[in-house]
């Protein structure tokens, strides 16, 4: 049997087949190390701008709530027909009324900041978005804030009930299956994995391991929470009696 030669002969320049062979299987291993670490890295890029997104929306929701005496918002109207969601009252206490015709309001929202802040860039990156006059976005808010015709809860102003060191109150949601491009539903009804679940459920794509949720608390903070943890929120998401 021919063995592949290792040395050269003599007076000779250039690579031995041997050590072509051994370059090329270096690149794949680098190759290989490059395509597994590159999703990981970026999964956590845009988990980090998608925990600021939160925070953003934390600070509208806080500024919301002082102007309107302690009052929260429910996550849609029940007696306008626009029916403009949570998200899209607490930009416009902020920033101003998206005013004019349906396209008029869709392309304000998509060259202002609400696209940015109300969309999360993984989501995003992965399945556009389709702005919509109600206000459609990435960000869902706890069932609590669901009008109590709709099962939700009853109290929405700022009273001991109000807790939330347990259960955040605003997390990413589930993208809907029709169409991703929708985003998320307005509110949360369960933590169980999507999977084999509603989409007004919560999402497990972030962190390094993208199997994580995302949610922000009353107080401010923002947390990455591994499925296992998120899961057992159920009990807690699908009571809108109180926000714990």
């Amino acid at each position: 049997m021919n063995s592949i030669p290792n040395t050269r002969p003599p007076g000779t320049r250039g690579f031995t087949l041997m050590e072509v062979l051994i370059v090329i299987v270096i690149i794949a291993i680098l190759a290989t190390a490059v395509f597994m670490v590159v999703p990981r890295v970026r999964r956590s890029a845009q988990t980090t701008a998608s925990m600021n997104n939160l925070r953003q929306i934390h600070a509208l929701m806080s500024g919301y709530v002082q102007e309107n005496n302690g009052m929260y918002p429910i996550s849609v109207y029940q007696d306008e027909i626009a029916s403009p969601t949570w998200r899209r009252k607490i930009w416009e206490k902020a920033n101003g009324a998206f005013d004019g015709s349906p396209p008029e309001v869709m392309s304000a929202m998509q060259q202002s900041g609400y696209a940015s802040v109300m969309w999360c860039p993984m989501m995003v990156a992965q399945h556009g978005q389709d702005q919509h006059p109600e206000g459609r976005g990435s960000y869902s808010i706890n069932r609590f804030f669901m009008p109590a015709a709709w099962g939700g809860g009853t109290r929405h102003s700022t009273s001991p009930q109000i807790i939330g060191r347990k259960e955040p109150y605003i997390m990413a949601g589930t993208l809907f299956q029709g169409d991703k491009r929708f985003g998320t539903f307005y509110h949360l009804d369960s933590s169980k994995d999507p999977a084999d679940t509603y989409w007004a459920n919560l999402h497990y794509a972030y962190g390094a391991d993208g199997e994580s949720a995302l949610g922000i608390f009353i107080d401010g903070h923002a947390e990455i929470i591994p499925k296992a943890q998120g899961v057992k929120l159920h009990s807690l998401l699908s009571n809108p009696t109180n926000l714990e």
